[in-house]
């Protein structure tokens, strides 16, 4: 799976072009083999910047929230009806989306009984409470992606969207079924959580309190991946997923996503989550049973 030679030529980002030269491009490398040594996970994390499992989560749980996301957007009419619920084929019509409430929307994507089970329970929760050593706490908030046709994730640290609690949180990025190149999966710039300057600048901003002075716009650093590769090197790294697999990584690895260009109009399911150790400081716009997300100051 994942197999370099079997990839399209042309693979891009906001229409970007990634280089696919061997120094510049490559596969994400997983971390199985290390399970059961936390010492050899930690020094993985320290080396590569994130952790890939594959399988490490329950295959049929991660379909089930699958199954569970698309009926809701079937409901809001992003579904082609013509084609299998779990294909997730998107219907080609978004307007029904502008005749709903879109925060109670949100809310219901991100907190099914299904997806609750997959982010905040068993096998997840029991790997970064074995990894950060102690007990664990998660945001509250479950972040769905639902990523359309053309559509793409821009350049960018995790942080300046969370980054009022302990800098020791993890994201996990779960593919909510399978996740093929040409639906756009995520990729991480090698080497990106040891640039500290780039920490030192970008990485300091709060895209709630710093909206007026941000000069890079919004929470992306930018949408080309060719920017910051030109500037401090290293190689994008991505992969092709399947159902039960997990990749974690901390706050200031920088990551986008490739272009959904599925021939099928499949929507891409994802979602982010994260956690931390319980006895160090949340940030509160995403805890609680109603998380005030973003537009605090």
């Amino acid at each position: 799976m994942g197999t370099m030679h079997l990839w399209p030529d042309l693979l891009t980002s906001h229409h970007y072009p990634f280089p696919r030269t061997p120094d510049e491009f490559g596969e994400l490398r997983e971390s199985n083999g290390l399970l059961g040594n936390l010492v050899a996970l930690r020094e993985r994390m320290e080396e590569d910047g994130y952790l890939l499992l594959r399988g490490y989560l329950d295959r049929e749980k991660v379909l089930a929230a699958r199954l569970e996301l698309a009926g809701k957007l079937d409901v809001a009419g992003l579904i082609d009806r013509s084609q299998p619920l779990t294909d997730v084929i998107f219907s080609g019509d978004a307007s029904g989306i502008g005749n709903i409430d879109r925060a109670a929307f949100s809310k219901d994507l991100r907190t099914g009984p299904a997806l609750t089970e997959v982010c905040f329970s068993g096998s997840l929760m029991a790997f970064h409470e074995a990894f950060l050593g102690e007990n664990v706490r998660h945001l509250d908030w479950i972040w769905v992606r639902n990523v359309r046709k053309n559509a793409a994730t821009g350049c960018h640290f995790d942080w300046v969207y969370m980054g009022r609690g302990t800098r020791n949180l993890y994201t996990t990025w779960i593919p909510q079924g399978p996740v093929l190149i040409r639906d756009g999966p995520l990729a991480i710039l090698e080497g990106s959580h040891r640039w500290f300057d780039l920490q030192e600048t970008y990485g300091e901003i709060d895209v709630d309190r710093d909206q007026e002075k941000n000069p890079y716009g919004g929470g992306w650093l930018t949408k080309d991946p060719g920017i910051p590769q030109e500037r401090y090197g290293g190689r994008w790294l991505t992969s092709e997923f399947a159902a039960g697999d997990m990749l974690v990584f901390g706050m200031f690895t920088l990551h986008c996503s490739l272009d959904n260009v599925s021939p099928e109009n499949r929507i891409r399911l994802s979602t982010d989550t994260r956690y931390q150790r319980a006895t160090e400081p949340c940030d509160e716009r995403w805890i609680g049973d109603e998380p005030f997300g973003h537009g605090m100051m």
